[in-house]
Protein backbone atom coordinates (compact mmCIF):
# COMPACT_ATOMS: atom_id res chain seq x y z
CA UNK A 1 0.00 0.00 0.00
CA UNK A 2 1.40 3.35 -1.06
CA UNK A 3 0.09 6.58 0.37
CA UNK A 4 0.93 9.92 -1.12
CA UNK A 5 0.11 13.15 0.60
CA UNK A 6 0.38 16.56 -0.84
CA UNK A 7 -0.45 20.04 0.20
CA UNK A 8 -1.36 22.81 -2.12
CA UNK A 9 -1.93 26.30 -0.95
CA UNK A 10 -4.01 28.77 -2.77
CA UNK A 11 -3.01 32.35 -2.17
CA UNK A 12 -5.81 34.32 -0.70
CA UNK A 13 -6.58 37.66 -2.17
CA UNK A 14 -8.16 40.02 0.27
CA UNK A 15 -11.05 42.03 -1.00
CA UNK A 16 -10.20 45.68 -1.32
CA UNK A 17 -11.66 47.61 1.58
CA UNK A 18 -11.72 51.34 0.81
CA UNK A 19 -12.02 52.20 4.53
CA UNK A 20 -8.86 50.27 5.36
CA UNK A 21 -7.05 51.71 2.34
CA UNK A 22 -7.85 55.24 3.49
CA UNK A 23 -6.70 54.48 7.03
CA UNK A 24 -3.38 53.14 5.76
CA UNK A 25 -2.89 56.22 3.59
CA UNK A 26 -3.55 58.43 6.62
CA UNK A 27 -0.54 57.04 8.49
CA UNK A 28 1.77 59.97 9.27
CA UNK A 29 5.51 59.95 8.85
CA UNK A 30 7.42 59.61 12.11
CA UNK A 31 9.09 62.84 13.24
CA UNK A 32 12.83 63.04 12.72
CA UNK A 33 15.02 62.89 15.81
CA UNK A 34 16.83 66.22 16.13
CA UNK A 35 20.56 65.96 15.54
CA UNK A 36 22.82 66.68 18.46
CA UNK A 37 24.80 69.87 17.84
CA UNK A 38 28.49 69.61 17.03
CA UNK A 39 30.39 71.10 19.94
CA UNK A 40 33.99 72.24 20.26
CA UNK A 41 35.23 71.40 23.73
CA UNK A 42 38.32 73.05 25.20
CA UNK A 43 40.38 71.87 28.16
CA UNK A 44 41.52 74.83 30.23
CA UNK A 45 42.60 75.01 33.86
CA UNK A 46 41.83 71.33 34.49
CA UNK A 47 38.26 71.76 33.22
CA UNK A 48 36.40 71.15 30.00
CA UNK A 49 34.56 74.16 28.65
CA UNK A 50 32.52 75.36 25.69
CA UNK A 51 32.55 78.67 23.91
CA UNK A 52 29.40 80.80 24.11
CA UNK A 53 28.02 79.81 20.70
CA UNK A 54 28.36 76.10 21.47
CA UNK A 55 26.78 76.56 24.90
CA UNK A 56 23.84 78.34 23.24
CA UNK A 57 23.51 75.52 20.71
CA UNK A 58 23.51 72.92 23.49
CA UNK A 59 20.92 74.85 25.51
CA UNK A 60 18.73 75.28 22.41
CA UNK A 61 18.90 71.55 21.81
CA UNK A 62 17.93 70.68 25.36
CA UNK A 63 15.36 73.40 25.96
CA UNK A 64 13.73 73.72 22.53
CA UNK A 65 14.46 70.93 20.07
CA UNK A 66 14.03 67.94 22.39
CA UNK A 67 10.72 69.12 23.93
CA UNK A 68 9.40 69.95 20.45
CA UNK A 69 10.40 66.48 19.25
CA UNK A 70 8.70 64.91 22.29
CA UNK A 71 5.51 66.83 21.51
CA UNK A 72 5.56 65.82 17.84
CA UNK A 73 6.27 62.21 18.77
CA UNK A 74 3.31 62.14 21.18
CA UNK A 75 1.08 63.46 18.38
CA UNK A 76 2.48 60.81 16.03
CA UNK A 77 1.79 58.05 18.57
CA UNK A 78 -1.76 59.31 19.13
CA UNK A 79 -2.45 59.38 15.39
CA UNK A 80 -0.97 55.91 14.86
CA UNK A 81 -2.96 54.49 17.78
CA UNK A 82 -6.18 55.81 16.24
CA UNK A 83 -5.31 54.33 12.85
CA UNK A 84 -4.29 50.95 14.32
CA UNK A 85 -7.46 50.83 16.40
CA UNK A 86 -9.48 51.52 13.23
CA UNK A 87 -7.63 48.77 11.36
CA UNK A 88 -8.16 46.27 14.19
CA UNK A 89 -11.92 46.57 13.93
CA UNK A 90 -13.60 44.11 11.57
Amino acid sequence: MTVSTGCTSVPTIEASDPYRDVLVLMAPEAPAIPTFPTLSWAYLDDRYSLNEADADALLDYGENELPLFAHRYEQYQRQMRLILDGLAQP
